[in-house]
């Protein structure tokens, strides 16, 4: 489905968003489109909880990538939503589960078949400093980004394109003249210039590797429980159609 085609379906939803689709090739494939930033205890959980029970999968893909947790100290759904309670219903019924998202290698590289690797280096950095922004600014928001541009600006294909918050500056005024200052700017709001097709572009791609994963593995007879969030699940209701 287009963005724009979401845009117009999405303020008639309420989230969650569920398909399920069985069969499917082989095996069975059930979707909770979830919404991000429920805390725990939530009846979004007993929702996962339920469907996960009646569906009965044998292997689960979530959305991002789970990093190390200590079980007994930790809350893998405090740390990380609906994906962290989703493996930990994996690992409570003694089955896999993946990450459905693409390499951070090939993700830049498809990023990089239509955009320079400045534009695409400025998109990955700043991406999760948008994602935090709500009305205002974030306090430190350099400290912030400077940790972000060590982090991912280090990235194959995009190594050495932003080094510092001044090369930022630089990019932005020189792109964005008319804009407000990038430490303004967020999701919530329209992004200016090629970052709007840049934000399109990177969901296409891991759509496109969610489905394709999730279809190799219906082709093997898996059942397949899959979250995400719930833009992801309404864009690729056409494809399960």
């Amino acid at each position: 489905m287009s963005w724009q085609a979401y845009e117009e379906k999405a303020a008639e939803i309420l989230p969650p968003y569920i398909l399920q689709k069985e069969p499917l090739n082989d095996g069975a494939a059930f979707f909770f489109g979830a919404e991000h930033g429920r805390v725990p205890g939530d009846p979004q959980y007993r929702l996962i909880q339920k469907t996960w029970d009646e569906f009965a999968p044998t292997v689960a893909l979530v959305e991002g990538r789970l990093g190390f947790l200590l079980p007994y100290f930790e809350d893998p759904t405090e740390k990380y939503g609906e994906s962290g309670f989703v493996a930990y219903l994996a690992r409570k019924s003694d089955i896999p589960h993946y990450s459905w998202e693409l390499s951070k290698e090939d993700k830049i590289s498809s990023l990089l078949q239509s955009h320079s690797n400045e534009q695409v280096a400025l998109f990955i950095i700043l991406r999760p400093y948008w994602g935090s922004v709500q009305t205002i600014r974030l306090p430190g928001a350099d400290d912030i980004v400077t940790e972000l541009i060590e982090d991912r600006g280090t990235r194959t294909g995009i190594e050495g394109a932003i080094t510092s918050i001044a090369d930022i500056d630089r990019i932005w005024a020189r792109d964005f003249p008319d804009a407000a200052d990038w430490r303004d700017q967020s999701f919530g709001i329209e992004l200016p210039g090629y970052f709007g097709g840049l934000f399109i572009q990177a969901n296409d791609v891991r759509d496109t590797h969610m489905l394709n994963t999730v279809m190799s593995l219906t082709e093997k007879g898996e059942r397949v429980y899959i979250s995400a969030g719930w833009s992801h699940v309404v864009r690729i209701q056409p494809v399960l159609e």
